[in-house]
């Protein structure tokens, strides 16, 4: 669940704490037919640290760590795995719209607002104990800010990633 805590606001800076906690939902170990995959998750509980006034300059702060994930061909053959994202709530609370809260994969520029529908996070061809098999890489998760409208307060949501697979 990603959760946004904050501090009260100092000076005349407005100080906010982020803290984000993200809760998967894992579809593991997925079955079609012959073919098992599993997805594993590391670290699951994000933190974002407190904005700086370069931060809302920027208008985001980024979480330094991210989402790992592995997807492991069990059994079978050859299998398309599918990973994907979501939210699991309507708004991030305290009138933060959901689509503040902005994901990206590791090996990508570009930052992609979190919806209530699955996202197409990554997909690839896999072959047991062959091509593909394993792969990893990282989901990282960056708030927007903007000076007027982000009071300090607490944010909170889940963020579910699943695995689906199919046969090529």
């Amino acid at each position: 669940m990603p959760r946004v805590a904050s501090s009260p606001a100092t000076g005349h800076l407005k100080r906010t704490r982020f803290v984000a906690v993200f809760g998967a939902l894992i579809v593991s170990p997925v079955v079609l037919s012959a073919q098992t995959t599993r997805l594993t998750l590391g670290n699951t509980s994000i933190t974002i640290a407190t904005p700086t006034a370069a931060d809302y300059a920027a208008g985001f702060k980024a979480s330094v760590l991210g989402t790992t994930y592995t997807v492991d061909a069990i059994a079978g053959g050859s299998r398309t795995s599918i990973v994907r994202i979501r939210a699991g709530c309507s708004d991030l609370g305290n009138s933060k719209p959901l689509g503040e809260l902005q994901w990206r994969r590791a090996d990508l520029p570009t930052w992609t607002s979190i919806t209530n529908s699955d996202v197409l996070v990554e997909q690839r061809v896999q072959v047991f104990n062959g091509a593909n098999d394993p792969w990893t890489n990282t989901i990282y998760y960056r708030f927007l800010l903007n000076w007027v409208t982000d009071e300090p307060n607490s944010y909170s949501c889940d963020a579910k990633i699943t695995l689906t697979q199919t046969v090529p």
